[in-house]
This record gives structure tokens, sequence and C-alpha cells, in this order.
């Protein structure tokens, strides 16, 4: 039985089953976030597939991550609009014919086309769906909701990387992309049946009067340095795991080392919803520019770690994911709270700066690759300090 809410607009809004939502937008977060960063342990075989070069390849990524952030600014305000489960089961469907498509293109060109396809689908998705859990789920529970899905994205830059890398073997790359084909499409019918029915939102304002507002944000100087920042958090993330695929060391050569590697660094992003009270003692921007400071030092230690036990590279890359695990939540919620009644409108362009910066991780990657891996994990240490530095600038703007 659904319980009524009224929302701050006014409107009456029944309250969703929490378990069942909950596990259900978990495991969307996971692969459809995920299918940005699949591609990772895949360049090799789709550069010999198509006779190129991984670096060219490394565009894929690129691609589905600029059409995924630019996507936001779009299908937010259409939830608002249309409602949030025709916006996610729409995407979903598109990324699922998308995803098919992508497993058959023959070659690089028709992949980067298809993979536009999908970020725009699976944009459908994440505001949409984070907007849902905070008007249906109970506010008692709506924290707990929140932080299962924002994690599960977060989570989903090492899983997407893990079922790829596991199910290569099995299919091939494009094998991969059929399979997750397949289960972005139970998804999108799962989600059709778990979500309640649209409510009209009109009240909530036009497209114009959402962008007007996201105008307005970017003169702000606290929120303008956040969304700078916040291009670094990303970026790295995926250069780094970019440049161990393509310019690691000889020790990291073998597939099934990268995959305990990957898997490695899980429990960091398990761990980090567990250590929110503590994190949260720390002002948000001071909090994610320590972060990122770790971050480089781990990053810097990676760069030299070259004749290094795995054991030591491990421990590094677990550091590294544990303090980017670190940096968006407090952000995000930042971001929300100066942004006031445009609070949708701050947070898309948050997000959409945030994987804006992962999709040009790998083209950094590529710019820099004729120069080692040293040099490459170097410079994402420099962009790392630069983000810590603009937040911290940030903190100096930000209303007592």
């Amino acid at each position: 039985m659904t319980k009524p809410e009224v929302r701050p607009d006014g409107a009456v809004a029944s309250t969703a089953p929490f378990g069942r939502t909950v596990l259900v937008m978990t495991i969307s977060g996971l692969l459809v976030v995920g299918q940005m960063y699949l591609v990772l342990p895949l360049f090799s075989a789709m550069a010999a597939d198509w006779q190129t070069t991984a670096s060219a390849v490394t565009w894929t990524t690129t691609a589905f991550g600029l059409a995924y952030a630019g996507g936001f600014l779009l299908t937010g305000p259409l939830s608002d609009r249309l409602g949030r489960r025709r916006v996610v089961v729409t995407g979903l469907s598109v990324l699922a014919v998308a995803t098919v498509v992508a497993a058959f293109a023959p070659s690089l060109p028709v992949a980067i086309a298809c993979r536009i396809a999908q970020g725009i689908g699976a944009a459908g998705f994440s505001p949409a769906a984070l907007a849902y859990l905070t008007e249906r789920i109970a506010p008692a529970r709506r924290s707990v909701a929140l932080t299962c899905l924002v994690t599960a994205m977060v989570a989903s830059t090492v899983t997407g990387q893990l079922v790829a890398q596991a199910l290569l073997p099995i299919g091939g790359w494009r094998g991969v992309f059929v399979i997750n084909a397949c289960l972005v499409a139970a998804l999108a019918a799962t989600l059709r049946v778990v979500m309640l029915p649209e409510q009209a939102t009109g009240a909530r304002g036009s497209l114009g009067s959402f962008f007007g507002a996201m105008a307005k944000l970017v003169t702000r100087p606290v929120l303008l340095l956040i969304d700078l920042g916040a291009l670094t958090v990303l970026g790295s993330f995926v250069a780094v795991y970019t440049a161990l695929q393509l310019l690691g060391p000889d020790e990291l050569g073998r597939p099934d080392v990268l995959l305990g590697l990957r898997a490695s660094a899980l429990p960091a992003l398990v761990a980090i919803p567990f250590l929110a009270p503590v994190l949260a003692k720390l002002r948000a921007t001071f909090r994610a520019a320590l972060a990122l400071v770790i971050g480089a030092a781990a990053v810097l230690g990676l760069a030299f770690a070259g004749g290094s036990s795995l054991l030591t590279i491990g421990a590094l890359l677990f550091l590294f994911v544990a303090a980017i695990a670190a940096v968006s939540p407090g952000l995000t919620e930042l971001t929300g709270m100066l942004s006031g009644p445009a609070r949708g409108a701050g947070v898309a362009l948050y997000t959409f700066s945030l994987m804006a910066g992962a999709s040009l991780g790998p083209q950094l990657v590529s710019l820099l690759g004729g120069s080692g891996f040293t040099t490459v994990l170097v410079a994402i240490c420099v962009l790392q300090l630069a983000g810590a530095a603009l937040l911290l600038t940030a903190e100096r703007f930000r209303p007592r």
C-alpha cells in the first residue's frame, strides 16, 4: 500500500516500495553507467578487429561520455515535464538498441556513432532516477536510497571493466556488447513495472526557465569553480585506467593481472558510504580537495612503481580509487544546496562537468602516450592537484 506525500510544489506523490525500488535502481546504476567504462579492457581487441590503433579506439569512450554528459542537460528537464518513468524507460530502450547495433559495427566511425547514441540513451537514466528516488521514497529512508544509487554509479567505473574483461574470452568484444544489450533491455522492462506511474509535473516550469536558471548559476564563482574542479575527478580516474591498459608496466600485461587489480579496488568503493559520517565532519570543498591531493600522491606512486610488486601497485590503486570515490557525494549535495530553487539545474551542470571530464580522460592518455607511462601519470597527478586548487579557491567564495 502506498502513502501520499505532499511535495514542496504542492503536488501529491505516492511513496514507492523501498526494497524492490532501491534494489532495481542500484542494479540499473551499475549496468547503465558501466556502459561507458566497459570498453576500457576491449581497446586492443576492437583495434585488432578494425585494423587501427588502441589509441584511436579511445574515442569510443570519449564519444559516449560527451553524449552522456550533454544528455543530462536535456533529460533532466524533460523528466520534469514528461515524467521520470517515461524518460528512464525510453532512454534505456534507446541504449539497448544502440548497444546491439554497436556489437556489429564494421568500423571505428560506425562504432563511435553507436556510442554517441548509447550515451544519449544512458543519459535518460541518471537525472530522472535520482529525482524519482527523491520524490517517491519516504523521507526517513530517502538518504539510504540515494546513497545506494550514487555508490552504484561510482562503483560502475570498476564493475563495468570487470564485466567486460570477464566476458571477453567467452564471446569476444562483440559478444560483450550483445550480452549488455540484452541486460539493458531486461532492465528497461523491469523498471517499467517497478517504477510508479507518471504524475502531472507541468507546474515545475518550462525548458526555457530551466536553461535560464542554468545560465545564471554559471556566473556564480563558487559553483563555476566547483564545476571546473569536477572536470578533473573522473577525468583522472578514466585516464589512469586507460594508461594501465595501454601503457602499463610489463607485469600488468596479463589479462588476469589487470582483472585482479580492478577487482581489488571494489572494497574501496564499498567502504566510502560507511565512512560518510566521518567524512561529513569536513566541509565538502575541503574534503574533495584533500581527496584529490591523496589521489594525486597515489598516482605519483604508480608513475614510479614500474619495478614494484603487484601488491604495491594494487595498494596504490586502492588508495587512488578510494580518494576518487570520496569526492563526489559531498560536492553533489553542496551544489544542490548552493543552487537554491534551481537545484535541478545546478546538479545537472555539476554532473555534466563530472562526466565531460571522464570522456576527455582517454584523450589525455592518447595525446601524451608517446612520452611513456610515467609521463602520462605525472600529468594526471598535476591535473588532480589543479582540481584541488580550484576547489580550495571555491571554498573562499562559499557563503558562511
